[in-house]
């Protein structure tokens, strides 16, 4: 069993879980930024941030909501280069942690693939 990373937190991991594995839910990727903030904590070090956005980002990998990866670990480097600036050694670091590179390939192939198979089964239309 996987244990809760988040046991102060309000949000409990089980609930971002269900959330984006709820295609229809809208609020699932501002709920999953909320949980990436509350595991970071306020003055967590950028390899913690880095090691949280892993964690996070895996979670919808896992959900096969492969853009939404590239999307949500966007949005999560704008953060980092609005808090820590655009030449900042956190934002850079962020920009080039091969796991999280990886990942984004990994989703992105994902994603291409996935338009593959919808426009081929997708004759009749």
């Amino acid at each position: 069993m996987e244990e809760d990373e988040n046991t102060n937190g309000s949000i409990a991991r089980a609930d971002v879980v269900d959330a984006i594995t709820d295609l229809e839910n809208e609020g699932a990727l501002l709920l999953l930024t909320d949980y990436y903030h509350e595991l970071s904590g306020a003055n967590a070090t950028i390899e913690k941030r880095i090691s949280t956005a892993k964690t996070c980002a895996k979670m919808l990998y896992d959900a096969k909501r492969y853009e939404d990866v590239l999307v949500w670990l966007d949005e999560i480097a704008t953060l980092v280069s609005d808090q820590d600036g655009p030449d900042s050694e956190a934002y850079m670091a962020f920009t080039e942690d091969e796991s999280l590179e990886t990942l984004k390939m990994n989703a992105s192939d994902r994603s291409l693939g996935e338009e593959e198979e919808d426009d081929y089964g997708n004759d009749d239309e």
